[in-house]
């Protein structure tokens, strides 16, 4: 049996450490704050009438997998999977301001250039423009693929579809999701087997309608009763009662050699195997530190953190907005200059438990989420986001809650039952092809480490199903 040491207690870190733990290895985990679950978190929404328990983080996963819905069931959490709302989700785009988003697509790109919510959002001339990719043959594309060249988002549906389906489609959903720049967005990153698809089927929308044909029948995703951090929860509690987890404990180095983590603390665990579930930063400095000088890799420059990013949860009364009258959500194009927020989750609108939560204690009460900040913001923190004060975000917040839900302000604020703020950071990896280029070395460099190991977002991709899968690969054989 071996022993295993996991560095970060974040989703990555807690999948490793129950795996490793199902696997018959002991196990310790050691993480750096005073709370598991990294973007996996709740906020409590202080109310009058009583609490509102709603995710801060992460709330769903992607249905595509099984592996989410098998840990699940292994954790005895099987009962609790809940799926959203079926209704749409909308769009706000300058101009046109609120309207349906594509019904059939991925990541904004239309799986049905000539369906009338995308005619409603593009305009006749732009729609047009991006129905030939269902006629202009893909060679150009193919040629690419074939000599191993990145290919980003923007540039493949720029070309296929036209620059008017990358700035009202795409670009609200790359940067509501992964506060990108669709430019920037490396495609294989976010749609795996989208460009095969496309050069096979000889169109990027037929691709995406037979993929999404082709996916299991029901909601995108699935979320738990109570929220994602009941996850969390289930995982912490497994973790502590079958291994170890030692919070407030941050690595700072390590020697490879004899398998020992180094913390601020000065505590020192020994493991067979060291398993990196942190933010790529983090894991090169570690991995900078590997001793003896001898096998310490050469690594290329550090990888960067993104922006950042902020949300601020509300809780309101108001009666107008029991018809859900923007759907599940809205995803705000970056190029909107009258709102800030990227994006409005309408919490109560999208998950039935939330919405029985609140309204037992008003039957009116609704819970809004708006998201603040995208990559392509300045680093000097002007943009809102990640550097705004608590204070000003909750300002922008009753504007764009008035906006995006076309609520006169003064409502808003006369009916604000409970707000509050919280900000991501490290959970957020950049999906730049320049980024993906050092997470590549990272990765090639534990792999030259026997019994070196690295899991988590900026490994496995964005999102608890791809993290999970990624966590549940790690394999601790006995070293040579």
């Amino acid at each position: 049996m071996s022993h295993v040491v996991v560095v970060g207690a974040g989703m990555a870190g807690l999948i490793a450490g129950y795996a490793a733990i199902k696997a018959g290895h002991s196990v310790t985990v050691v993480e750096a704050t005073s709370q598991p679950g990294g973007a996996v978190q709740s906020q409590v929404l202080e109310t009058s009438e009583g609490l509102i328990g709603i995710d801060a983080g992460a709330e769903a996963y992607a249905s595509r997998s099984a592996v989410m819905d098998e840990l699940l069931e292994d954790l005895g959490l099987a009962d609790e999977i809940v799926t959203p709302h079926p209704a749409e989700s909308w769009l706000y785009l300058p101009d046109v301001g609120a309207v349906p988003a594509p019904r059939l697509g991925m990541w904004g790109i239309p799986g049905d250039p000539q369906a009338k919510e995308v005619v409603a959002a593009l305009g006749t001339e732009a729609a047009a423009r991006a129905a030939q990719d269902l006629e202009t043959p893909m060679d150009a594309w193919a040629k690419r693929r074939a000599a191993g060249e990145p290919i980003t988002v923007g540039d493949l549906v720029a070309d296929r579809f036209g620059p008017v389906v990358v700035e009202r489609l795409v670009a609200p959903v790359v940067s509501g999701v992964h506060s990108a720049d669709p430019y920037d967005v490396d495609i294989d990153k976010i749609a795996p087997g989208l460009v095969d698809k496309a050069i096979e089927h000889g169109s990027v929308a037929k691709a995406i309608a037979t993929l999404r044909a082709a996916a299991p029948p029901g909601a995108a995703v699935k979320s738990l009763r109570g929220g994602m951090q009941e996850f969390a929860t289930a995982l912490v509690a497994y973790v502590q009662a079958h291994g170890q987890l030692h919070f407030d404990t941050k690595a700072v180095a390590l020697d490879i050699d004899s398998g020992t983590v180094f913390t601020e603390t000065g505590q020192l665990f020994h493991g067979d195997h060291v398993v990196l579930a942190v933010a790529a930063p983090t894991a090169h400095d570690l991995i900078s530190t590997v001793t003896p000088v001898a096998q310490r890799p050469v690594l290329p420059q550090r990888p960067e953190f993104g922006a950042g990013v902020a949300l601020v949860m509300m809780a309101v009364d108001l009666e107008a907005l029991d018809a859900h009258p923007r759907g599940t959500g809205i995803l705000v194009s970056p190029n909107v200059t009258d709102i800030a927020a990227k994006a409005a989750t309408h919490v109560t609108a999208k998950w039935e438990w939330a919405r029985a939560s609140a309204t037992k204690l008003n039957k009116h009460r609704h819970v809004v989420r708006l998201s603040y900040g995208r990559v392509t913001d300045p680093s000097d923190g002007s943009a809102p986001g990640y550097d705004t004060s608590d204070e000003d975000l909750r300002e922008l917040a009753y504007n764009d809650l008035a906006k995006l839900f076309d609520v006169p302000k003064q409502q808003v604020l006369e009916n604000v039952a409970a707000i509050a703020s919280v900000r991501w950071r490290e959970a957020m990896p950049l999906t730049t092809p320049q980024n993906a280029q050092r997470l590549a070395a990272i990765q090639d460099a534990v792999e030259a480490i026997d019994g070196l190991h690295a899991t988590g977002a900026w490994f496995a991709g964005t999102g608890l199903a791809a993290i999970a899968q990624h966590a549940l690969a790690l394999r601790f054989n006995p070293l040579q």
